[in-house]
């Protein structure tokens, strides 16, 4: 059921964007004066800049400042940023009291400052914090004026951005104090100034050492000072903080790859220090918790081959790829171990390790490999693989008999519903046309969500889910529902996977101080330290399905797009240990959190003037960037749509933009478009085949037609089989899935 981003689009490979880099105003929006009333709507019309701003209608007075309801805030989240702004100064003036006129600039600030135009976010923050010294919002207001004076090319802002970020400290009750001396401290390193960012940790450190501090409190500490180069002249205190890292990484539930990271350097700290027998112990707590890490194959390679077992020296090679390792520690294992409990995974693994090294024998291997005692992820693509050599063979009857085995011994994987597709194209050719029907009624229907569901669902000519008719529709199906969370609550008591009483709340007494801080990082925008925060949340209550989803649409409404949909694809994984295999089965929570609308007015009406379907935009732009609006790839691609320089500038002459400019890239309002305008061309190129379009998108038109061989008609398995570009074949499948699961969560029919 869940899904993972693809390695080639993953957000580790999204590099940040510098803090000098995209907090330039290079648009001046000129937006003093502005006397709109609350009955007033913002333009469609274009501006002088060719950027086209939608059709906003401005919220009334009395609405919520931050609901689902209200246009200003559904334009900011939205990426929709300049008519954020116009929606809030026109709310400014509506107001009927002074805490909804400061509720609305400061909203209107933080659009301009998400939009990059420091320069006029300082000017308006300034006066927002001499005009309502008494608001709460005081403390976010500062840590948007030192976020905005750090992205200001003026001169002497750093110095200011010093003075703003310690300002922040002395305007009363802080829920993150500990992440702004942090904030403090990294200026201050840039700056030059080590031994004060030594100071500023250390004063972090005193907070968390002296209050209720929650582990992702004493993480950033601790990380804080390890990035301090005068530790490597203290082995001692580098290790302990070390130490002090990693038990915190462990106890804010960070993923395998992350955690196996945090203890190497532990084992790197306590080598340092001349401690062989802690550094051992850590290596071995990596093989024996995180296998299926890089951390854990080197920590195999540092004891020794000769010191791990056999049969976690085959899990870890296997999990890293490295198949003739995998091939030797198998072998072992089957000749000196038959009764080894892991036996019949070392058996698949052999197979799989025979076939991706061409040995002899290979299928065999698979066959012996595919028993129902090899545990499912491994047993299951052993015989996937023994299918698959049959079926390339032209062995039909071999090819139907390991598929069907595979459908009926692992039903529950991804594989099944591979073999489940592959039967009900084989099976008509053997004049089995009901089975053939139900095999793929099963592939489109039944467990793991992947490319093989969208083709049985379109060879079963399966009606497609619309998007709703309008815009304001379409937006409005983006939103969680009083009834959709209802539903969910309901859907996990039937389970029994509902958590213990208050203990998926975030009003517990005993979360008070994580989520105060959490909602403190929030607001004043500092996202990557609210991400460990909320990491640390569901960790307290065990990852239960309940507090996964409270704290991923907390995330969401408060701006961090990105990470509440990282949490949502775990919430998935959870429900599928649970049992419930099927993404599409679902309730409207789970799927809502991970596969949201983002950015729905934008997409909604670029993929319209393109003629394009807004699922497949929505599908492409979380595959490129998982919404990531300052998204920088390896290769300087950027934004949301990941364009790389040459094509957006060809892209901005069709859309006759002429004022358009490089780092527009990381504005929503700018990346959306382009994206739309660069797919509908690819689809028109490609006479409406989907899956050519989204191929030339991420390999380029020339190595799309060479695959297509001039067969405009081919069958969608044989051009997908057929892509040579590995990372290629999994974007366009992976945009298909994803495209199919956002037709079947917000479509209508």
């Amino acid at each position: 059921m869940s899904f993972r981003p693809a390695r080639g689009a993953s957000p580790r490979r999204l590099a940040n964007v510098s803090r000098r880099g995209v907090g330039v105003a290079i648009l001046s929006l000129g937006f003093t004066g502005l006397g709109a009333s609350a009955a007033q709507t913002v333009s469609a019309t274009p501006t002088s800049t060719g950027i086209r701003a939608v059709e906003l209608p401005l919220t009334r007075s009395d609405a919520s400042p931050r609901s689902h309801d209200n246009p200003a805030w559904l334009a900011l989240r939205g990426g929709d940023y300049r008519n954020a702004y116009l929606a809030f100064r026109a709310a400014g003036l509506a107001a009927s009291t002074e805490a909804e006129r400061a509720s609305a600039a400061l909203g209107a600030c933080e659009a301009l400052l998400v939009d990059g135009l420091a320069d006029e976010a300082i000017d308006q923050l300034s006066n927002w914090i001499d005009a309502y010294p008494d608001d709460p919002k005081q403390f976010a207001a500062r840590i948007m004026l030192a976020r905005a004076l750090e992205a200001s090319p003026r001169q002497g802002s750093d110095e200011a951005a010093v003075s703003a970020w310690r300002e922040v400290l002395y305007v009363g009750s802080v829920p993150c104090a500990d992440a702004v001396h942090i904030r403090l401290s990294m200026l201050l390193a840039s700056l030059g100034r080590e031994d004060e960012a030594a100071a500023e940790v250390r004063n972090a450190g005193a907070i968390v050492a002296g209050s209720d501090s929650t582990f992702s409190s004493r993480l950033l500490v601790a990380e804080a000072g390890l990035g301090r180069p005068g530790l490597s002249r203290d082995p001692a205190r580098a290790a302990a903080l070390a130490e002090e890292a990693f038990t915190a990484i462990v106890n804010v539930g960070r993923l395998p790859d992350d955690t196996a990271e945090a203890a190497w350097r532990v084992v790197s700290s306590a080598s340092a220090s001349g401690n062989r027998a802690r550094a051992d112990a850590v290596r071995w707590q990596i093989i024996g918790e995180w296998p299926e890490t890089p951390s854990a194959l080197r920590a195999v390679t540092e004891l020794g081959p000769d010191k791990v077992p056999a049969t976690a020296r085959a899990t870890i090679a296997a999990a890293n790829g490295r198949w003739e390792a995998v091939r030797d520690a198998t072998r072992w294992v089957l000749a000196n171990a038959p009764a080894d409990p892991a036996v019949g995974q070392a058996r698949a693994l052999r197979g799989i390790a025979a076939n991706a090294i061409r040995e002899p024998g290979a299928e065999l291997l698979l066959d012996e490999g595919g028993g129902s005692e090899a545990g499912s992820k491994w047993g299951a693509r052993a015989i996937l693989e023994a299918a698959e050599r049959r079926w390339t063979a032209k062995d039909t009857q071999g090819a139907v008999a390991r598929y069907a085995k595979l459908a009926t011994t692992f039903p529950d994987t991804l594989e099944a519903g591979q073999a489940n597709y592959q039967l009900g194209r084989i099976l008509p050719s053997l004049g089995e046309m009901t089975r053939a029907v139900h095999a793929m009624n099963l592939a489109a229907d039944v467990g793991p969500v992947g490319f093989h569901t969208v083709r049985a669902r379109e060879i079963l000519r399966r009606a497609s889910p619309r998007p709703p008719a309008s815009t304001e529709a379409f937006v409005e199906s983006g939103v969680i529902t009083p009834s959709d969370w209802a539903e969910w609550e309901t859907w996990l008591r039937v389970r029994s996977l509902a958590a213990p009483a208050n203990s998926g709340e975030l009003t517990a007494p005993d979360l008070q101080v994580a989520v105060d801080r959490l909602d403190g990082l929030l607001a004043g925008g500092l996202f990557a330290e609210a991400v460990d925060g909320a990491r640390e949340i569901c960790q307290r209550r065990g990852y239960a399905p309940a507090t996964i989803a409270a704290v991923a649409d907390r995330l969401r409404t408060g701006g961090l797009l990105t990470f509440s949909m990282t949490l949502g694809h775990r919430l998935l994984r959870v429900l599928e240990a649970a049992g419930e295999t099927s993404t599409l089965a679902l309730p409207a929570v789970p799927k809502k959190l991970a596969f949201p609308l983002a950015y729905p007015r934008l997409v909604r009406d670029s993929a319209s003037r393109e003629n394009v379907d807004p699922y497949l935009l929505l599908a492409l732009m979380k595959q490129e960037s998982w919404f990531d609006p300052r998204a920088q790839s390896t290769a300087s691609a950027r934004g949301l749509t990941q364009f790389i320089r040459p094509t957006a500038t060809a892209v901005a002459r069709e859309l006759n933009w002429p004022n358009w400019a490089w780092d527009d890239l990381f504005r929503p309002y700018v990346a959306v478009p382009f994206g739309a305008r660069y797919l509908g061309s690819l689809l028109r190129d490609f006479r409406g085949n989907v899956l050519f379009a989204t191929a030339a998108y991420n390999a380029g038109p020339s190595p799309v037609l060479k695959w297509i061989g001039g067969d405009w008609g081919q069958d969608p398995d044989q051009f997908v089989a057929g892509i040579t570009y590995g990372e290629t074949r999994t974007y366009v499948t992976t945009i298909a899935t994803y495209a199919e699961v956002y037709r079947d969560t917000y479509g209508t029919a």
